[in-house]
């Protein structure tokens, strides 16, 4: 194998811009726990619509239609790039990523993951295995307090989630949503009635939803050099 292969820039990187990095998000550290204003905030601007229907235009048939199904009803993103489009709030949404690149999931039927979607939702550790029993397109972020999950269409996302919610809170097992989900996602798709699909069965929770975890390091060479650092860089006041 080719050791450039395994090689990563932090191989690389000068002991003095290890230390100048870690002092630095200490100190961001600091204040955005006085502060509450970290997370993902996103861009408000809009995408021209023009150019983000250009774009998805030579998309495939999949990943076009669930980009133009959200255009529809959301209006133009608010970021683009040839391989995505990204809404930020959109609906009830903390963000919203239509992707050009398919992948293959045969859950609860056979189709291709294109849409992504985000809410704030804090996942306790002791329940993670048993969401991950759920599907595989749901992804945890505890750090970030977010949930998301990824699939054809906004309705199998949102009964996705709301078998997740189902699940954390004790009202059914993995395998119960599991067999949920098989039957209403066929409403859903032949246009009957399937409110778990068509709306969130839970109130979806209101600002950031955290878990910093906790500090386990505690080396007093590395604090010195930390203090040392910040007086280097003026960062004492903070």
């Amino acid at each position: 194998m080719d050791n450039n292969s395994q090689k990563t820039a932090a191989s690389s990187t000068p002991a003095e811009a290890r230390l100048k990095i870690a002092t630095t998000a200490m100190v961001s550290n600091l204040n955005l726990h006085r502060t509450g204003n970290g997370g993902d905030k996103g861009s408000t601007g809009l995408i021209n619509l023009e150019d983000a229907k250009k774009i998805v235009e030579e998309w495939p048939a999949t990943s076009k239609m669930a980009a133009e199904n959200t255009i529809n009803f959301y209006g133009p993103p608010n970021e683009a790039t040839p391989s995505r489009l990204i809404w930020y709030n959109n609906g009830p949404w903390k963000r919203t990523i239509a992707f050009r690149d398919e992948v293959p999931h045969d859950f609860p039927e056979p189709h291709t993951d294109v849409l992504e979607q985000f809410i704030d939702y804090h996942v306790p550790a002791d329940k993670v295995g048993l969401v991950a029993q759920l599907e595989g397109s749901i992804v945890i972020d505890r750090t970030k307090g977010e949930v998301s999950v990824h699939c054809d269409n906004e309705g199998a996302n949102t009964l996705s989630l709301n078998m997740m919610h189902e699940i954390v809170t004790g009202k059914r097992t993995p395998e119960e949503a599991r067999t949920f989900i098989a039957k209403e996602i066929v409403e859903y798709v032949l246009g009957r009635p399937a409110p778990y699909a068509e709306n969130f069965q839970f109130n979806l929770p209101k600002g950031e939803q955290w878990d910093t975890d906790i500090t386990i390091v505690q080396d007093e060479e590395l604090n010195q050099a930390v203090s040392k650092m910040k007086q280097t860089l003026g960062l004492n006041s903070n």
